[in-house]
Parts: structure tokens; C-alpha cells; sequence
């Protein structure tokens, strides 16, 4: 009797081991896998190189998700019926790292020659019209 009894709990743990591979296969047959795709994707649209300061930076091909949604939630205004293109003052730093990245912002940081208007004004909007983006800034900024 302590077989049999053995014997059907073995064949319960079988079971639910089962079960559990056979629901692992059918979730993993309904995941949708971007990666590849992804991949694909990344080395068919490699950044562009742009020279600076004597320094080679990568920047993205089309605008980083990161940045456009920091681009929409902060630097897009209505000003008289216009949307306009206005970068916080206080987000300036986070703006250029999300664009240019960090070694870039660094850079800036640390070179005294160069002018906030020439970074606003020329690197800025160059880019974003690479990625399709015209921008057009507010008098004041």
C-alpha cells in the first residue's frame, strides 16, 4: 500500500511538472520578441558622427524615445496660438545629455569657449532636423 501510495505521488509531481512545462510553452508562444527586430534595426540605422572641439560623438540616427518624451513633456509650448521650441532654463543640462549624451555635456561643461547661443542656435536645431524635427524658439529663449 506504501508503493501504490508512493507511486500515485510520483505521478502527481509528474503531472503538475507537466502541466507547468506545457504552460511555460504556450505563454512563451504568445510573447511577441522585439529583439531581434530591435537588433535589426540598430545596425541598419547607426548614429551619426558628428566632429566637435576635435572630439568624434555618436548621435542617434532618429530621435531617442528618452528624449522625445522629455522633448514633448518640456521644451513644446503654446505661446499666442504658435507651438513653439523653448528649452527650460533649469533642464538646459538634462536636455543636451539626453541629445548629445554625457560625455558631450561634459565637454560643454568643461570648455570655456564655448557660447550657450552657438549650442542653441546651430548644434540644436541641425540635429533636430536630422531627425525630421524643424524647430523654431521663442524670442525669449
Amino acid at each position: 500500500m506504501g508503493d501504490k501510495l508512493l507511486t500515485n505521488e510520483q505521478k502527481i509531481a509528474f503531472l503538475n511538472n507537466k502541466t507547468e512545462e506545457l504552460s511555460n510553452m504556450q505563454e512563451q508562444e504568445l510573447v511577441m520578441d522585439y529583439d531581434e527586430a530591435l537588433r535589426e534595426y540598430q545596425e541598419e540605422n547607426k548614429p551619426y558622427k558628428i566632429k566637435f572641439k576635435g572630439r568624434v560623438f555618436d548621435v542617434p540616427r532618429s530621435m531617442p524615445f528618452s528624449f522625445g518624451l522629455f522633448y514633448m513633456r518640456h521644451c513644446i509650448k503654446k505661446v499666442k496660438g504658435k507651438t513653439v521650441f523653448e528649452i527650460p532654463d533649469d533642464r538646459m543640462s538634462e536636455f543636451i545629455e539626453k541629445m548629445f549624451g554625457a560625455e558631450f555635456l561634459e565637454m560643454l561643461d568643461q570648455s570655456a569657449d564655448i557660447e550657450m547661443h552657438f549650442v542653441i542656435s546651430k548644434l540644436i536645431p541641425d540635429i533636430m532636423n536630422n531627425w525630421g524635427y524643424t524647430v523654431s524658439q521663442s524670442k525669449n529663449k
